[in-house]
């Protein structure tokens, strides 16, 4: 699963256990609309951006469809690996221009995977 760099390293260090993922309308794409291709149980390789080399694994535990805005409420800002809600949407926007509190994104809960 490709992270950010900056966010590869928090995965690594347990302190980001879940990211979000907009839909896609491509059915070829993981994050397909109708169907999220990363599944629960299974171990996946953690890169710090597309076509770089793998620098760790995590196991997914829960993947769920979910308005954005949940992301916002309670420990999920949190759980994604900041301090405060207003840091999570800052990233969101700089990572995808906007942030729609009822865009319905994937959101994947997973651990550190020692293999």
């Amino acid at each position: 699963m490709n992270f950010n760099p900056r966010l590869a390293a928090k995965v690594l260090d347990g302190t980001k256990t879940v990211t979000r993922r907009r839909l896609s309308d491509n059915p070829r794409s993981p994050w397909w609309r109708e169907e999220c291709r990363y599944m629960v149980g299974r171990d996946y390789a953690v890169c710090p951006g597309r076509g770089e080399s793998a620098i760790g694994r995590i196991k997914i535990l829960d993947v769920r469809k979910q308005r954005l805005g949940a992301a916002l409420q309670g420990t999920e800002p949190y759980l994604e690996g900041f301090q405060l809600a207003t840091g999570f949407k800052r990233v969101w926007k700089e990572m995808h221009g906007s942030f729609d509190h009822e865009e319905l994104v994937w959101r994947v809960r997973f651990e550190v995977f020692d293999g």
